[in-house]
């Protein structure tokens, strides 16, 4: 098997906001209840996966964030980064080193620019129309792969491995802080104060932040090293955000 085929990936054939693959071919059973308005359907989300159940031997001991409950709708937004073979390979020979067993992501890689967030059913077609038309008021712009840090999620039952990445033309900072301003609206939480772009690659369970600080040197180095050899790999083109809705994804273009 490839080193490609150890995960899965966005997949798109057109030229508009996109349609995403559907990896599963099942309606989501919130779906079912309350359908998405037209007008969103129109933009062509399409159903990705189904909610995670609440037991955590059946995704690798991950416990969820928060509790599903009717008429809440996990939303997220975010770049879509797929990496190639040898990125792919580099980022498993890092698991080799480190002192615990850590997992590939087996979600697609991503940069987040929200927080997870919980939007009620009838705020999900004002949130999708403007980041729609932020979108289209965004120029493309492209990050730069800075070095290895280490992360840790809110309730520290994960941590992680990733590459932090920098946009020196400020493009993505400001397209954040316009998202920011628009979930004042709703009550939501900005995102990070003091937040680092990152594609996170590797993850173990608990709070390992101490022990991988340790190496994220070294780690740095060799990503260096790798990008020297590959430098057609140290940036990222961004031309467009995603949205994930519940089990719905959008893409939409940037200017």
């Amino acid at each position: 098997m490839s080193g490609l085929g150890l995960i899965s990936t966005y997949t798109s054939d057109s030229e508009d906001d996109e349609v995403i693959k559907d990896n599963n071919n099942k309606s989501n059973e919130v779906s079912e209840r309350l359908p998405l308005p037209g007008s969103i359907a129109a933009w062509k989300g399409v159903p990705h996966h189904e909610e995670l159940s609440d037991d955590p031997s059946q995704h690798n001991g991950r416990i969820r964030s928060f509790k599903h409950e009717r008429g809440n709708w996990a939303t997220l937004v975010y770049i879509d980064y797929e990496p190639s073979e040898t990125m792919l390979l580099w980022m498993l020979s890092v698991s080799n080193e480190l002192p615990m067993k850590c997992n590939i992501f087996s979600e697609e890689f991503h940069i987040s620019i929200t927080r997870t967030l919980i939007l009620k059913f009838h705020w999900i077609e004002s949130f999708v129309e403007e980041i729609k038309k932020l979108c289209e008021q965004t120029n493309q712009f492209r990050l730069e792969f800075l070095n290895v840090r280490t992360y840790c999620n809110e309730e520290k039952t994960r941590t992680f491995l990733g590459i932090e990445c920098v946009d020196y033309k400020g493009t993505l900072d400001n397209f954040v802080k316009d998202i920011n301003n628009s979930l004042v609206e709703y009550k939501l939480p900005p995102f990070y104060e003091d937040s680092s772009y990152h594609i996170s690659f590797l993850w173990c369970l608990g709070d390992e932040t101490a022990s991988l600080s340790n190496l994220t040197s070294s780690l740095t180095n060799k990503l260096n090293h790798y990008l020297a050899e590959h430098i057609e790999e140290r940036y990222i083109h961004i031309n467009k955000v995603h949205l994930k809705v519940g089990n719905r994804l959008y893409a939409f273009k940037l200017r």
